[in-house]
């Protein structure tokens, strides 16, 4: 929870870092969306990633309260996760370059990260990405902090996966890279199939 990118608190497990490297070198997404901005320092770092790649990426980060950060290349939204078609419209979402990466990293309530993965079937296509971050939660914090979330990210994509599972799958390639979801994504990489 220390950890900072560039000075920005940046909140990211060292582990995910380096899956995240792997799969945007693999997937070189044209736009990264990201749910949950915090300080700014994960669109930092995306956006140097990126960069670095030589991939020409558009990031969009969503918060409730945006930071006051300025970063080349990305585009801070004042959203909220429960109602995202307010902030990511139609029109804005059949204009985004493809391929589309979506990182869902808001409040951890399982009804928050619903609704963005029900969001995003829509417009995610094949070979596509959404990767649900913090299903750790569960094995951090107490049984009464995760009732509060009822039950967190991790129930989420179980609710998710129930109703539109024959169109994705976990990627275990990457939540057990390190070992048997060593991530705190635990089992939140997950790819559109059809």
């Amino acid at each position: 929870m220390r950890y900072t990118y560039k000075g920005v608190p940046t909140y990211k497990n060292p582990f995910d870092l380096a899956l995240y490297q792997m799969l945007l070198w693999q997937q070189k997404p044209r736009t990264l969306i990201e749910i949950g901005s915090k300080w700014g320092g994960s669109a930092l770092w995306f956006a140097d990633m990126m960069c670095s790649f030589g991939v020409d990426c558009v990031i969009h980060s969503i918060d409730i309260t945006p930071p006051s950060i300025s970063v080349p290349g990305v585009t801070f939204h004042r959203g909220d996760g429960r109602d995202l078609a307010a902030t990511l419209p139609a029109d804005l979402m059949e204009s985004l370059p493809r391929p589309i990466f979506v990182i869902e990293d808001a409040d951890h309530h399982c009804e928050t990260t619903l609704a963005v993965l029900r969001f995003f079937d829509r417009w995610l296509v094949a070979g596509e990405y959404i990767a649900v971050e913090d299903g750790i939660v569960d094995d951090l914090y107490g049984p009464e902090f995760v009732a509060r979330l009822m039950g967190g990210p991790r129930r989420a994509v179980e609710l998710f996966l129930r109703d539109r599972g024959q169109n994705y799958e976990i990627d275990t390639g990457l939540c057990d890279h390190f070992g048997t979801n060593v991530t705190w994504n635990v089992n939140g990489y997950l790819r559109r199939v059809r």
